[in-house]
């Protein structure tokens, strides 16, 4: 045997010629996997006593992936290469020679980091860390504080409770039935919040943005791209710049929002008799019958109520230059 059974202090047991190893876990214990570019899939698997990991190695060959534990962290790691000639030389084509490794059994706090590849997390119920370069993150049926960091990729999270952080340079963002507080950041490419009951904050720069559903307070950047808010039960606020902003309010909703240069548009229910206080400087203002614009050298401006008998909600909208409609 290698010098790894020596340094897991004989906690880990080859299963057989596949190159899978059980890692008994103990309350406190902690998953750390570092690497350059890889496919992993962790299971949570609740009642289990130990975690079961496969595509890692037994050797100490450049490339290969190990499993080592000292002090309650279960580590991962990626042997380096030796010398610069060898990672340019693996760099161009690591993606091609990718690893696949699992980790399955009882779920622990973990902390992955890779260049590049895939994580998927199946009903991981601890709190959760994955930075990528570039690549895809994937969770489904999670529990925990989920962090998730990807330059340029894909971040899909769904049925999760608790806590979540996304973050995305380029890619595509889809964040789906989560009960707890969001933060959420895709500079380029579409976000998808769906069915978000919490603080959810989003910004988007560019591209299209959906909120679907929801309940809570929504929080929202928008930079070039279009924000399309529908079905969202709670506070709106929002700051936009230069993209456009359309909203089908909720009956009981208060909404604030400040725009620079592009247009709001906020679709209020039939019966609702919200308040409506809205001003711009350089727009027009375009709003149902009952209400009227008020125009002075300066600024246009409205303030009233809609005439539906739900005497609630509220529209309070302020522009520079764009348009604003109140329907």
């Amino acid at each position: 045997m290698s010098a790894i059974i020596p340094t897991l202090v004989k906690l880990l047991i080859q299963s057989s010629m596949a190159a899978s190893f059980a890692v008994p876990v103990q309350e406190g214990d902690r998953l750390v996997l570092k690497g350059l570019d890889a496919q992993v899939q962790l299971v949570g698997i609740p009642g289990g006593n130990g975690l079961k990991v496969s595509g890692i190695e037994e050797n100490s060959s450049e490339g290969a992936y190990v499993v080592s534990k000292k002090d309650h962290i279960i580590e991962i790691r990626m042997n380096e290469y030796d010398g610069k000639k060898a990672w340019m030389n693996i760099l161009p084509k690591a993606s091609s020679q990718m690893r696949k490794i699992e980790i399955s059994g009882v779920s622990v706090p973990a902390d992955i980091h890779l260049r590049g590849g895939s994580v998927v997390a199946q009903k991981w119920s601890k709190d959760l860390k994955v930075s990528l370069t570039h690549g895809r993150v994937s969770s489904t049926d999670g529990s925990g504080f989920l962090r998730a960091y990807v330059q340029k990729g894909d971040i899909s999270i769904q049925d999760h409770t608790g806590r979540v952080n996304a973050d995305t340079y380029a890619g595509s963002m889809s964040l789906k039935n989560i009960q707890g507080d969001v933060d959420a950041s895709l500079f380029t490419g579409p976000l998808l919040a769906e069915k978000v009951r919490g603080f959810c904050a989003l910004n988007s720069q560019i591209g299209p943005a959906k909120v679907l559903q929801g309940t809570g307070t929504l929080q929202f950047e928008n930079g070039k791209g279009g924000f399309n808010i529908s079905g969202f039960q709670g506070r709106i606020d929002g700051q936009n710049q230069e993209g456009s902003v359309s909203l089908q309010m909720a009956l009981d909703s208060e909404v604030d929002i400040k725009s620079k240069a592009g247009r709001i548009q906020v679709q209020a229910p039939p019966s609702s008799g919200a308040s409506v206080n809205l001003l711009t400087i350089d727009g027009d203002i375009f709003v149902p019958n009952e209400l009227r614009v008020n125009k002075l050298s300066s600024e246009k401006s409205v303030r009233g109520r809609l005439r539906g008998e739900g005497q609630r909600g509220s529209i309070f909208v302020r522009s520079q230059d764009g348009s604003i409609v109140v329907k």
